[in-house]
């Protein structure tokens, strides 16, 4: 018998190789100290579900950030949602962004890296222009937040630039709602402290920075990358979870039936036929990505190498916190 095995050998006979399962060991033995350094003995958040609102009014062509604030902020988001999923294997992002008194979801609430770092690269050339809406960014984000399950984080990071927001009614009733719903907000600052994002921060338990130069502000997207402190009043309970595998019918296959994804419900883009994807092992609902929890019957599914880390890193959490 070999002693090392690749991972398509590894999903296809189901059999844990010892070697391979030292090396996920390792591999979220060094995530779960970068967060435990950072925190100490308590209890970390497993699975978090963020907002990113990325405000992208005029002030976003100033050229204190080289080549501008827009530019400089959609490149350091690259970076951030690759360490983000990096050290929060089955958690999922968002990506919200404000301008001309609107908002506009670019990306939907998901787990999958490639396509939120595909927008960012496409937002490049966003033309800026008018003011951003808080309440509007905010509310579009709670929207989807507040059906989230007790046991998962709900979190919003705000990346501000103006020093002004232009907002259909009264925000602070808005923020009322918001620390309610338990949804934690926190805000970067690209200009200077604004006093309705101070409060808004203190409000909801979140945290509040302006940045002093693009190291900086690279700094303080690392900070939102290691999961927060689980709250002493969130729900502890059992998740029910599968491992799907992806899988794709042959179009010379007369049984092979095209079907839509259940992911199309919550995105902006059209419902389109596909003959493959994940499909739930409770209900066989078909999704294009993974992680997700499913909308007919909400039994969890992920990848099974991604859970084992996440697990592992969550039982570690614990673990550390009996010690």
């Amino acid at each position: 018998m070999q002693s090392a095995c690749s991972p398509k050998t590894f999903r296809k006979t189901n059999y844990v190789c010892k070697s391979h399962v030292l090396a996920l060991m390792s591999q979220c033995d060094v995530a779960f100290h970068r967060v435990f350094d950072r925190h100490g003995q308590v209890r970390l958040g497993m699975m978090r579900h963020m907002f990113v609102i990325i405000d992208t009014s005029r002030t976003m062509d100033d050229q204190d950030l080289k080549p501008n604030r827009l530019t400089s902020t959609l490149k350091l988001m690259e970076y951030f949602v690759d360490e983000y999923f990096d050290q929060n294997p089955i958690s999922q992002i968002g990506i919200i962004t404000s301008k001309n008194k609107r908002a506009e979801k670019l990306t939907d609430l998901a787990g999958n890296p490639k396509k939120h770092i595909a927008a960012l690269k496409k937002a490049v050339d966003t033309v800026c222009g008018g003011e951003p809406s808080l309440y509007n960014s905010l509310s579009m984000a709670m929207e989807t937040l507040k059906h989230m399950p007790g046991h998962a984080s709900r979190e919003v990071l705000v990346i501000f630039s103006s020093l002004t927001t232009c907002d259909p009614s009264n925000i602070y009733e808005l923020i009322k709602t918001l620390k309610t719903l338990k949804i934690r907000v926190s805000v970067i600052g690209l200009s200077a402290e604004v006093r309705v994002c101070t409060v808004l921060t203190r409000e909801t338990g979140g945290t509040y920075h302006v940045i002093l130069d693009e190291s900086h502000f690279r700094e303080l997207l690392t900070y939102h990358v290691k999961p927060p402190p689980a709250s002493s009043s969130s729900e502890c309970s059992l998740i029910r979870m599968g491992f799907p595998q992806h899988t794709i019918a042959s179009l010379t296959d007369q049984d092979s039936k095209p079907s839509f994804s259940m992911s199309h419900l919550d995105s902006s883009s059209g419902p389109s036929l596909t003959l493959g994807g994940y499909f739930c092992p409770q209900c066989r609902s078909k999704y294009t990505e993974l992680p997700v929890e499913c909308k007919v019957c909400g039994e969890f599914s992920s990848q099974a190498n991604t859970a084992f880390i996440g697990v592992r890193m969550g039982f570690m959490s614990t673990i550390q916190n009996l010690l």
